[in-house]
Parts: C-alpha cells; structure tokens; sequence
C-alpha cells in the first residue's frame, strides 16, 4: 500500500512540474534570425520572399510558443564582420513601431539562427581573380572560420543557448570546394560547442529545389525543408 502511494505522489510530482513547464513555456519565446541572404529568404530570382526562418517561425506560433521575431539583421551582403560590427555598435532597428537594440535583442532571445559566411567567401576569393590552390582555399576558409567564431564569440555574450548554424550547399559553381571545406569547419565547431548544425547539402545541385538554375538561391520548397530540420533538432532537445 505504501509503494502505491509513494508511486502515485511520485506521477503526481511529474505531471505537476511538466504542467508547470507547458504554463511558463506558452508564448514566451524570443526567436531572431542572423545573417545574409540565405537567412533573408532570398529566392531563385533576387527577391526576399519567405524563407526558413520564417516557417521556423510559423511553426513556433502554431505550438503557442513564439513571444516576438525578429530578421531585421539580415541583409543580402551582410558579411561576418559587419554583423560582428553590428553586435559591437549595438545596432538600433526597428518593427512594428518598436525600436530594438542588438545586444538587448540577443540577451533576451531563447533561439538564434544564423547562416553567414557565404559573402566572405565570395570576397576573398574574387581576390585572388585566378584559379586557386588547396592551400590558398584552405587559407581563404581559415580566414573566414576565424572570424565567424569570434562573431559566435561575440554573440555568446549575450544568448546563452545553443545557436540553429545553418550550413550552405553547392549548386555547380566555383565556390563548390570553399563551401565543402567551410561546412566541415562549422560541422565541427558545432561538435565541441554543442550547438546545432543543420545540413543543406539536400539541397546540393538538385534541379526540384531551384526554380532558375543559374542562381545559388532555392526555391520555398527547399526553404521549407531547412525549418524541417530546424524543427526536428528543435523537438529533440
């Protein structure tokens, strides 16, 4: 009789605390998307359209969690330094008639996406204007990998929760090489700080996901696809 009762206190303890958790966790949640214009939601043909984020977004509405969202620090041509500029300014933007502040913005967010680093890439390696060697690929992605951890150094600051990293994917261009060896970079960071990286190579020179085949950015399917990903890491943490 007594192991009853204490089985039935112990469910009654569980279900108390999990009541508890759904309670405090409805419609609290700080969610802010970072970075080019892959965060952006850059479509086939240049336009900013609805993007992975975005659907990351109406999923966390749908659950009754989403308090407020914020992308406007996204832009086509950010690059890792100017959002690292942008965090050490405190950059003011505003939505919906409210002003914000990133630092503030970043402390009180519960979830950060963030897809970066493409735009360096680009940048360096127009540089070199000639057909690069291993080595100079591997001194272009170090480069580049040195500054995107101390932006995430900079961001850590402030959030102190795991980071959504979004890798890229190739699409038959000459960045293929860059962007293999800078994905293995994140991958691998993300092993030893344990934040989540979510893999795009799905999308890599798949015709279902570009409706123009001659830009790098997808289609709404594809964007549809990443916030799956984004959800199911979600879910299991």
């Amino acid at each position: 009789m007594k192991k009853r009762i204490k089985l039935l206190i112990l469910i009654l303890s569980i279900s108390s605390i999990y009541l508890i958790y759904e309670i405090n966790n409805k419609d609290n949640i700080t969610y802010v998307s970072l970075g080019d214009s892959l965060s952006l939601g850059e479509n086939s043909y240049g336009a900013a359209t609805y993007g992975y984020s975005d659907y990351f977004k109406d999923y966390l509405e749908k659950k009754h969690l989403l308090s407020n969202y914020n992308k406007e620090y996204t832009s086509k041509t950010k690059t890792i330094n100017d959002l690292y500029k942008d965090i050490l300014l405190d950059e003011l933007t505003t939505k919906d008639n409210k002003t914000y502040n990133l630092k503030r913005l970043l402390r009180d967010s519960e979830i950060i996406s963030i897809s970066i680093g493409l735009n360096d890439l680009i940048f360096e390696y127009n540089l070199k204007n000639h057909f690069l060697t291993d080595y100079e690929e591997n001194r272009i992605v170090d480069n580049v990998f040195n500054n995107y951890k101390n932006l995430l150094k900079e961001i850590k600051k402030y959030y102190h929760y795991p980071v959504y990293i979004i890798g890229y994917y190739e699409n038959n261009t000459k960045y293929d090489s860059l962007i293999r060896k800078l994905n293995k970079k994140y991958q691998n960071y993300c092993q030893k700080t344990n934040d989540f990286y979510i893999d795009t190579t799905f999308i890599s020179k798949n015709k279902a996901y570009f409706d123009n085949p001659s830009s790098y950015y997808p289609n709404t399917e594809a964007y549809q696809q990443i916030s799956l990903k984004m959800i199911k890491q979600y879910q299991q943490n």
